[in-house]
């Protein structure tokens, strides 16, 4: 059973969130403005107070409308960060840590285990964004939460140090044990920090699962996505002229990344780079002929949706007159086509 459920139905006119969630680990929830991702958060936080429903983290009980059970703020042990860290201003780095901190907890070595212990003496205004995040991080996690959310904590840093905070962040939950919900508007940040991906459109749940199968629409169409494949990968080699990447069972080449064998990297593929062929391919300048089987046809923007399983998940996006001449269905095999100048370095 996962340590946090909900199940949620809140109405603030106009806007309706009506999602059923489960989470361990770290969970992203990814999804364009006003999908309901802070909503969620302030609803599993206890800020606002859902029409219907429950949530229940670790065993206990914290929301359940038909029985009127409603457990406030302070006592449902769950930490939050913002993407404004909202540290006190009249405080230094340790007292911020120390403020709301657990019994016995050294706000020091928390400053230390976030490799900001120099920083303690100085207060927020005197902190750049990256540091803030971290002393807010700190801070949530010195008062021993249950369950920390992460409200776009990262989105105002430069892309070096979403990365940096992003690998803390997963030594973080795994050293805590507890569920993190770390909400972003970035896939990038999701396929970096998130094994399990929520995606969030107009208040409702549209794709949930791994998140490299929720990023390439293997789990049905995630519209505020765009065309954009986002796929994580492992350097297996890399030259001067090209790189060869494994992206959990399928090789790819791209254009040279300068990443050593053995790094995690995270590549973007426009949809509309990947093109689809019926029979075996022969003759072409394209560096990559991947085979699959179609899995998933839905419409686009102009065109139709394909996600072949490669086996790694792959969206290409063609137009209707293409999807009928090729006899696209479910489960035909085909082959795809991409250069290897289409795939992008993300983040």
């Amino acid at each position: 059973m996962s340590a946090l459920t909900a199940s949620l139905r809140l109405f603030r006119e106009p806007f309706l969130l009506d999602a059923a969630i489960a989470a361990d680990g770290i969970t992203t929830v990814i999804g364009v403005s006003g999908a309901g991702k802070s909503t969620l958060l302030l609803a599993l936080l206890g800020a606002l107070t859902p029409d219907v429903g429950r949530i229940e983290l670790s065993g206990r009980r914290l929301f359940d409308a038909k029985t009127g059970t409603n457990v406030p703020v302070r006592d449902r042990r769950i930490g939050i960060v913002f993407q404004d860290a909202l540290l006190f201003p009249h405080m230094d780095a340790r007292d911020n840590v120390a403020f709301g901190a657990a019994a016995g907890e050294r706000p020091d070595a928390w400053l230390e285990r976030i490799g900001a212990l120099p920083l303690a003496a100085r207060r927020p205004a005197d902190l750049s964004g990256g540091e803030r995040q971290r002393v807010a991080l700190a801070r949530a996690l010195a008062a021993r939460p249950k369950l920390l959310l992460l409200d776009e904590p990262f989105s105002a840093l430069d892309p070096a140090g979403r990365a940096a905070i992003g690998a803390l962040l997963v030594d973080l939950q795994r050293e805590a044990g507890v569920p993190f919900l770390h909400v972003t508007h970035d896939p990038a940040e999701a396929l970096r920090v998130g094994e399990t991906t929520i995606a969030l459109d107009a208040g409702k749940v549209v794709a949930c699962g791994p998140t490299t199968d929720v990023l390439s629409g293997a789990l049905g169409r995630v519209e505020a996505l765009g065309s954009e494949n986002w796929l994580r990968g492992i350097v297996l080699a890399d030259g001067p002229d090209e790189t060869r990447v494994d992206l959990g069972g399928t090789t790819v080449i791209t254009r040279p990344l300068a990443r050593p064998a053995g790094s995690i990297v995270v590549l973007g593929l426009p949809a509309e780079d990947v093109l689809v062929a019926r029979g075996q391919i022969h003759g072409t300048s394209a560096r990559n002929v991947l085979a699959g089987k179609v899995g998933i046809l839905a419409d686009a923007d102009g065109g139709v949706d394909v996600t072949v399983l490669t086996p790694a998940p792959i969206r290409a996006r063609v137009t209707h007159a293409s999807a009928a001449s090729l006899g696209l269905t479910r489960g035909a095999p085909v082959h795809l086509i991409v250069k290897a100048n289409a795939f992008r370095l993300a983040g």
